[in-house]
């Protein structure tokens, strides 16, 4: 099988593969993908843009498979920036295969990450927690800064775009203002799915990141990121 395909729920329980944990509850005409990065990258890499290329340093880009922080075992895939720019965008992304050929689906998302965001806290250009907004897109071609922006239609921040849709911020209600003390988060936004169509082979890209107002440095550790694809 393909590193790319995707494996039905069925199966997924069938293999006792990790991350495979049917929350969805899906029917007969659904399948869903599952990535639990304590088992590597996966396939997903890295991206970021909105950010002025020819200054990064400043930007103290970062990413990759990383232990997770204190209070937690094993691994998770990091991403970091500090957003100088006013509106860093930071995300995952990965070329899923195996979809009907030139096919309509609805795409749901559910992604786990840790946060060091505490609800409620002050921050510099808007809060560290809820001025930071996770987003869900889906394109026909890998998902790239182009320029400065994404060569996707992401939308700005706490705006949808038409191919990505906001479906929460990182703000975690028991951290700590101090950002010393992680704390895990699941976002699922029933009312935040995409209505994506597969190219000619059956193939679609698919993106998650953090849009940033916030003016400091976010890090977060990305545990598991679920697809559910419904066809239309």
């Amino acid at each position: 099988m393909s590193p790319n395909r995707f494996i039905p729920v069925a199966v997924c329980s069938l293999l006792a593969l990790a991350g495979c944990d049917n929350e969805f509850k899906l029917g007969d005409n659904a399948d869903v993908i599952s990535y639990n990065f304590q088992q590597g990258a996966q396939n997903w890499t890295a991206g970021f843009s909105d950010y002025p290329t020819n200054d990064a340093a400043i930007y103290e880009l970062d990413s990759g498979i990383r232990n997770l922080p204190t209070g937690f075992q094993g691994s998770g895939y990091m991403l970091s920036g500090h957003n100088r720019s006013d509106d860093l965008f930071m995300f995952l992304k990965r070329k899923i295969s195996g979809l009907s050929p030139s096919s309509k689906y609805k795409a749901q998302l559910k992604v786990t990450f840790l946060s060091n965001a505490g609800a409620g806290c002050m921050g510099i250009g808007g809060a560290p927690g809820e001025a930071v907004w996770l987003k869900f897109g889906y394109a026909d071609k890998e998902p790239k800064q182009e320029g400065f922006t994404l060569n996707v239609p992401k939308g700005e921040q706490s705006l949808d775009g038409t191919q990505a849709k906001v479906q929460g911020d990182v703000a975690v209600a028991d951290g700590k203002c101090d950002g010393s003390v992680y704390k895990a988060k699941t976002l699922k936004n029933a009312e935040k799915t995409l209505d994506i169509t597969t190219a000619a082979d059956g193939s679609v890209w698919l993106f998650v990141g953090t849009d940033s107002g916030f003016e400091g440095k976010t890090t977060l550790y990305y545990q598991n990121i679920e697809v559910r694809f419904t066809p239309k």
